[in-house]
This record gives C-alpha cells, structure tokens and sequence, in this order.
C-alpha cells in the first residue's frame, strides 16, 4: 500500500535536525506529553527526550536500510516531539555514514536493530545506544557493536563505541551507585559511562549456560537499584535432544551487580517472548507484562502482577478467545508481539499494547492490527480492549497481504507508535495514535515511511525496531 504522505520538503543541505514547516496533520495533544511523560516511575515506556525541550522523542530503527550503495548497512531515524506529538516533522536520519558514527556502512551492517534510551552521562539529555549485530570488527565477521549517541540541545550529534557483541542492551542502575549502567546478555558494563563509552567497570551479567531471550529493566522491590526481568533458556538441549523452553526469571539489582532470583510464574511465562515492566493496577508496585506469541490459539498477553511480598504465583492470560477481546484466536495471528507499556489515558494506570501482526484482517493474510488493554484497579482483562488495523476508520493507509501491521510497538508521552516493518515490500511504517482518557484514537493519526522521512527505502524494514 501507499502510505498516506506528509507533504515535507526534503533538505537541500545536511543539518543536525531535519525540520520542515509545511502543512501537516494536527494530532489532538492527550494534555500529558510535556516532560512528565518522561516519568522515571514508568519503566516500561519507551520514554526519551534527546533534544531536551520537554517533549518525547521517538528512534525508529531501519536495520536494512541500504546506505552508499550497501544493503542492509542500516539506520536510524529519531522523529522528535513537538506539541502535536512525534509526528514525523522534525526529525533525523542517522547511518554510520553521518554525524560522525564511528564505523563504516558495510552491507549487512543491520546498525539500528536495537535501540536503548537512557541518560547516560546524567547531562539531562537522553542518550541513544544503538546495535549492529553485523558489524566486522577486524578480520572477525559478525562481532557485532554498540554505539552510544550523545543527546543535546541540537538532538542526537556525537557518538562513541560503547562495546562490542550482537546482544540488545538495556539500562538502569542495578549496583545502586547512581550512575546508569549498560546491561547485555553476556556481561554489565557500570556506570559512570565517560564520553569515549567506556564503563568504569565491567562484570558478568548471569552464568556463561543461560541463554537470555529478552529483558526488561525496573526497580522491582523499591530499593533504588535497577533489577531485571529475563526470558531465561539454555544453550544445552535435554537428552531427548530438545532445548527446554525459556521462561521469565528475576535478577535482583544488589551493591555488587545482578544476582539470580527466583523464577516468575514459571507455569504461565514459559515461551514468553516479549516483556516489559509497569504499574498495571495503579498500586505502586511493578508489574511483569509478557507476550507469548507462539502460544495455542493465537497467542497470549500475561500479567504477573507485583505486590509487597513479590510476584504474584500465576499470571492472568489474555487472548483473542477471551469473553471481551475482539477477534478470534487462529493459529498464526501472534496475539503478544512486542508488547509495550505506558499510560496513555492519563488515569494513573498503566496501559498495554500487544502487536497482532499475523491476523488476517480485512480479506488481507496477515495484513496484522494491534490491541490496547486498559490498565485497572483489578489488573487486566478482556474488558475495554480496542484493536486497530489500516481499515479502521481514520487509520491512514489500506491493509495488504503481508503487512504485518502492529509488528513493533511502543508508549510515547500520551501516544501509542507502531509500526510495520514489512509493509510496502519491506521498506516499512509507523503510525502514530494519540491517546485520550476514554482510550487511544484514530483521529489525528498519522503515519510515515521511509520517503517521508527523506531516507533510504526499498528494503529498509523502517520500524523494526522502537527505543526500549
């Protein structure tokens, strides 16, 4: 399909942040997009601000992007907020080939797989940790880098190296010393960072025979230091020759680094492929929001919910078939991808959004919606979910077979972002849904793809990724 266009002009000269000032659509503001969006209290929303003027900030990873001539060198975009949200106007386009990126765009590079935001340096200015899984290093192919792009007042301008590997990274403070520290798979990498991305420490994260399939960072028991919630599985099959399947685990932040804790409602988060931290239920503590894709009848969103005494021992499970949701669970539909969290009717309740992209939608196979489960005194239900997909009314755009919409997902301020990154052959979109308190709204949505935003197309897979 083709996108609905933004009709900007594209910049004759290379500036720190591209910006236009033609006419564009008005999102209707959710009244909470100032920098109380940016919330420390609210882990599991994708929350950034890199230029520092108050308003979230949105990077868009495009990890096959061909840039100079290479495919799937890779980039990124950040579209920056402004009153009417992260709306495509103000933005950048960011590749090993610009603004100084240490490296250079080699074909299947994949730099902008992974995006971490953080305050690194504590200047006040959100960074930007972003991976290439592909990256060479020497005479060694596929090592894998981080890169770490320093926020300020002009967005995101310098950049150093901060490490090496193809993990997807994560922050938070899990020693409790006050600096933000880097966590991958294989290893912590402490706080104070300096500008040149070097850690002031180094340390492992778990034992070398755990398998980390995903992670999310939150301060779980309230003591200060940043703990983690992984998707736990192993390198060693069992002697029937099977790999058992992951499950959630909770790494406690402590004085010395992440110690292993307990495992999270072992029965209910096995296969759990997505995870993200919030209050669900408006209680002060945190929550264990989870995605099982892969699950029977079309995939499953969980809830482990937080209390003074730890977990919860099981999870509430939401499907398709559960007596409220719209739709019905068919093999496939990948109810639960990348699944994000935030509040974003303003009632003090976090929120879910869960990716569909398998659902078969408007006559169109896996042309893909996505869902948005209210937050409550009692948790999550199967009441006062909605689900949008590009035939909804006022979605720009029209579903197609093999889109994939509602592959990525992500909590911005008041707004909800998804994308997807197969959509116009795989050079990938994003579309951007302002919230309301009676839930979020078509009105006002906007999208864009890569043409919009004046960057590499065909192939680019825009949206693989949204910052975490």
């Amino acid at each position: 399909m083709s996108l609905r266009k933004l009709r900007l002009p594209v910049a004759a000269t290379a500036v720190v942040v591209l910006s236009a000032t033609g006419a564009a659509p008005v999102v209707a503001a959710p009244g909470n997009t100032s920098t109380s969006a940016l919330d420390s209290a609210a882990p599991g929303s994708a929350r950034a601000d890199f230029d520092g003027d108050g308003y979230p900030d949105v990077a868009i990873g495009a990890p096959g992007g061909t840039v100079n001539g290479r495919a799937g060198a890779g980039y990124f975009t950040v579209v920056y907020g402004m009153g009417e949200g992260p709306d495509g106007v103000k933005r950048q386009v960011i590749s090993q080939s610009r603004y100084g990126i240490p490296g250079t765009a080699e074909a299947g590079d994949r730099f902008g797989s992974d995006l971490t935001a953080a305050d690194l340096d504590g200047d006040g200015y959100t960074d930007l940790v972003v991976g290439s899984p592909g990256e060479d290093i020497g005479a060694a192919r596929d090592v894998g880098r981080q890169t770490v792009l320093w926020g300020s007042a002009g967005g995101l301008i310098t950049a150093a190296v901060a490490g090496e590997g193809r993990s997807a990274t994560r922050a938070g403070d899990v020693d409790g010393d006050g600096h933000l520290d880097l966590v991958t798979a294989y290893e912590t990498r402490y706080g104070p960072i300096s500008r040149t991305g070097v850690p002031a420490r180094t340390g492992p994260l778990v034992d070398p025979g755990v398998r980390i399939h995903g992670m999310a960072a939150g301060d779980v028991d309230g003591d200060g230091r940043t703990d983690l919630v992984i998707s736990r599985g192993s390198w060693d099959s069992d002697g029937d020759g099977t790999v058992p399947p992951p499950r959630l685990q909770l790494l406690w932040g402590t004085r010395n680094g992440p110690v292993e804790g307990p495992l999270i409602a072992a029965a209910d988060t096995v296969s759990a492929d997505s995870i993200a931290l919030g209050d669900i239920d408006h209680d002060g503590h945190l929550d264990v929001v989870f995605g099982r894709s892969t699950a029977p009848g079309g995939g499953l969103v969980g809830v482990v919910r937080g209390t003074a005494g730890g977990f919860a021992a099981r999870a509430t499970l939401i499907g398709q078939n559960t007596p409220g949701v719209p739709g019905t669970g068919e093999s496939g539909d990948r109810f639960g991808t990348d699944v994000s969290v935030g509040d974003v009717t303003g009632d003090g309740y976090a929120d879910v959004v869960a990716g569909v992209p398998g659902e078969d939608y408007a006559g169109r196979t896996d042309a893909g919606t996505f869902a948005v489960l209210r937050g409550s005194r009692t948790g999550l239900s199967g009441s006062a979910v909605q689900v949008f997909g590009q035939n909804t009314a006022g979605v720009p755009g029209t579903a197609e077979n093999g889109d994939a919409f509602g592959g990525r997902t992500a909590v911005v301020g008041g707004y909800v972002v998804v994308s997807a990154p197969k959509e116009n052959n795989g050079s990938g979109g994003v579309w951007v849904f302002p919230g309301t308190a009676s839930g979020i709204t078509a009105t006002g949505s906007v999208s864009y793809g890569p043409h919009t935003l004046a960057a590499p197309e065909t192939g680019a897979q825009l949206g693989a990724a949204f910052q975490r």
